[in-house]
């Protein structure tokens, strides 16, 4: 009997599915600055995602200022987001630990009560920043760890982190991934005439960080360049 073999081929097929994020921006100059939020809108739609967003940045805006701010407030609870990024003002979540714990971890516990209250839904990202290119000379002297960049991004690194953890929230790693591109390509200047606040390329990379955090994709192959 001649015997007939069939040999089904399983093609997989994969679906790439296109995403639609809400997300409120809540920090000052470090998010403004050169529309950063709107960069990370522009990567998104490059891929076919959609990002919509409102933000509330006002300059050197501190956690403190927004867990009172009525803009803040009101955004909060304008719609259920998908995620809220909270962003620290440039210097105090690298200041000692017990500093930290005093004057920046009540007003980020009062931040997410608020997130909470709205919806439980919402995801809590926090936005790591970068250190200072030189450090930050001008609380130097009363914290000498802070001193230089690489002492100034470590100690951002640990209360980002802190904050991530005890408010079961995710962490948008931006400064980590200044730190990294420093260290493979210092001659590119992630920084402004001010050596603090982002040039455009800072806020590329800030926003590419962000892109990967919230869509859970690479940003890789965006045909966005600003």
């Amino acid at each position: 009997m001649r015997k007939i073999f069939f040999i089904v081929v399983i093609t997989p097929i994969f679906v790439f599915s296109q995403q639609t994020k809400e997300v409120l921006f809540l920090g000052n100059s470090y998010t403004y600055v050169n529309d950063l939020p709107n960069m990370v809108k522009q990567i998104a739609l490059s891929f076919g995602d959609s990002l919509n967003y409102e933000q509330n940045t006002p300059g050197g805006a501190t956690l403190q200022m927004h867990s009172t701010n009525t803009q803040t407030l009101s955004k909060l609870s304008q719609k259920q987001w998908d995620k809220v990024v909270i962003q620290c003002q440039s210097q105090e979540p690298s200041f000692s630990p017990i500093q930290v714990m005093n004057d920046v971890y009540p007003y980020a516990q009062i931040l997410i009560d608020s997130i909470e209250s709205n919806s439980l839904c919402t995801e809590p990202m926090f936005f790591m920043t970068w250190g200072r290119k030189y450090g930050d000379q001008q609380n130097c002297q009363f914290y000498p760890p802070i001193c230089t960049y690489n002492g100034m991004q470590q100690r951002l690194r640990q209360s980002y982190l802190q904050m991530s953890f005890n408010h079961n929230a995710s962490c948008a790693p931006v400064g980590m991934a200044w730190k990294e591109s420093i260290e493979q390509d210092p001659t590119l200047n992630l920084y402004s005439s001010d050596n603090s606040h982002p040039s455009l390329e800072g806020s590329y990379l800030s926003a590419c960080t962000f892109y990967a955090s919230i869509f859970k994709n690479s940003p890789i192959g965006t045909t966005y360049i600003p």
